[in-house]
Formats: C-alpha cells, structure tokens, sequence
C-alpha cells in the first residue's frame, strides 16, 4: 500500500515536525498533553500496544491500530520501522484518521469524534480571553493613556569632559564625596597660631 492516503498523510505530519514516532517520544508528548492520537501499528508487539494505550488514556486521547505493519508505518515516516506513533496536530490527526476510515468503515467513530474536535479547536483561534475581568474599562469608558517618561534636555544632558588637541585625557578635578560615611579629615590648629590671631 504504498499509495495509501492515510500513511501520506503520517509522512507530511513527519517533515512538519508534527508527529512523534518511537515509545519514548510518544510517551513525552501524551505527558504533556499535546498529542492529539495514538497510531499503533497492526503487527506491534503487545507490551508497545499497551504502553500505547496507556500513555493514549493518560492523554485522554484515541488510541488507534492502523491496518499496516511496522515496515510500512515505517517506511512512510522515513524510518526502517515503527511501531508507535503520534500527531500533534488536530488538524493532521483528523485529516489521517478521515482518510482511514474512508477505505475501512471501522474507523469512523474516531474520524467523527477527531472531526468535531479540530472544529471546535479551529472556533476558538483567534479569540484572546482578558486576563482579568474586573479591569477590563467599561465600553463607555476611554483607556488611560500612561504618561512617557521625558527625555533628557540638552541642559540636563550629561556631557562627557573634552579632551585636548594632543588625545590626552583631561585633567580631574576634585569632586565633593557623596558618600556621607566618607572620612573626613580635619586639621587641628595648633594653639599658638590662635594666640597669635
């Protein structure tokens, strides 16, 4: 079946970086809930079907064994053999599974069930909800603008010291400390320098 729908279908989801193929990558993408089915190949051993199901039932998605064997899951994908895979993308897996179940009447519980999710996941983009709905401005109501910070004035601007003609540095000059823990050094007068006043 190498012109089989469904199995071109898994092999575009491949180069768009859209399906996950091998037990540990389909066990991390149903871990963190973005695969959107589980695709088991006919001739899988029973502990990877399992695990499968497993990992499909944690995600809460449909765990689904195709009519191929591993070579030509495989081979679709561009890999010597797979046994298990996943998409990620509803719009793929719904896609895949309708094509499945055009050739095998079986399938259309869960090409129906793929179909009306990617309908509802489709509505809802493009809508942003508001973070906080008590501040939201009423519609009568105009926003606030916030006031920008000023620039600095070419009187406030600080200028950096001029250097000489020859590229030498500037001279420093003494600044007054900041720091109000600095020491100070005093210098006593001597007593007869105020005798002598």
């Amino acid at each position: 079946m190498a012109n089989d729908p469904c199995l071109g279908m898994l092999g575009l989801a491949r180069r768009a970086g859209k399906l996950a193929f091998g037990d540990e990558l389909v066990r991390q993408l149903c871990a963190d809930h973005k695969a959107r089915c589980v695709l088991v190949a006919a001739d899988a051993g029973e502990s990877t079907a399992k695990k499968a199901a497993v990992y499909a039932a944690r995600a809460n998605v449909p765990c689904i064994t195709l009519p191929h064997g591993k070579d030509e899951l495989g081979a679709a994908i561009g890999k010597n053999g797979c046994a298990v895979c996943a998409l990620s993308d509803i719009g793929m897996a719904a896609a895949a599974i309708g094509k499945l179940a055009a050739q095998h009447p079986q399938y259309e519980a869960v090409a129906a069930q793929l179909g009306e999710k990617n309908v509802r996941i489709r509505s809802r983009r493009g809508k942003k909800k508001p973070r906080n709905r008590e501040a939201q401005p009423a519609a009568d109501e105009k926003p606030v603008a916030h006031a920008k910070p000023q620039r600095r004035t070419d009187e406030r601007r600080r200028t950096a010291p001029q250097r000489s003609g020859n590229g030498s540095r500037p001279t420093a000059q003494h600044k007054p400390t900041k720091n109000p823990r600095a020491k100070r050094v005093f210098h006593r007068k001597s007593p007869r320098s105020e005798a002598e006043r």
